[in-house]
């Protein structure tokens, strides 16, 4: 019983980013999938990176399968900045568990875009989950979260 007291306290802790987020800034809910704050740094050349914070409330994993733009020819799942390693095929979801995306670490890269991100813009970008659909979220250009 302690032990999954802990863990429901450790899972609250995790989440609690996300929920903090999505009650602040731009947030949105697909199935059970909480789609926090999403946000893009600003770009000078033809490529680009977005976060999204997600996390699944589901009993049941999920993962993200595809996201396309309008400002990019390709977004591909990166694990890393490492970008000579392969792409990811998708970022997994496990249930009851927050996903993170920043900087140097897991995130969506933009290939090809159609144009320069200067801080304040905000592009449309679909997402499509496994299980839980697609849904259109809004990415907000900024040089760090939350700006």
């Amino acid at each position: 019983m302690l032990n999954s007291t802990l863990t429901l306290s450790r899972r609250t802790f995790l989440l609690m980013p996300i929920v903090a987020t999505a009650a602040h800034a731009h947030s949105t809910k697909q199935g059970q999938i909480l789609i926090g704050h999403s946000w893009a740094l600003p770009t000078t050349l033809t490529d680009g990176q977005v976060f999204v914070a997600l996390a699944n409330n589901d009993k049941t994993d999920d993962a993200l399968v595809a996201a396309r733009c309008d400002v990019a020819k390709v977004v591909e799942f990166r694990a890393n900045n490492r970008y000579d390693d392969a792409a990811l095929p998708k970022i997994e979801l496990p249930s009851g568990q927050p996903v993170a995306m920043r900087p140097t670490a897991k995130h969506l890269r933009l290939i090809g875009l159609s144009k320069i991100l200067k801080l304040g813009d905000i592009f449309p970008m679909i997402l499509d989950f496994q299980n839980a659909g697609e849904i259109e979220i809004q990415i907000y250009v900024e040089a760090t979260p939350g700006e």
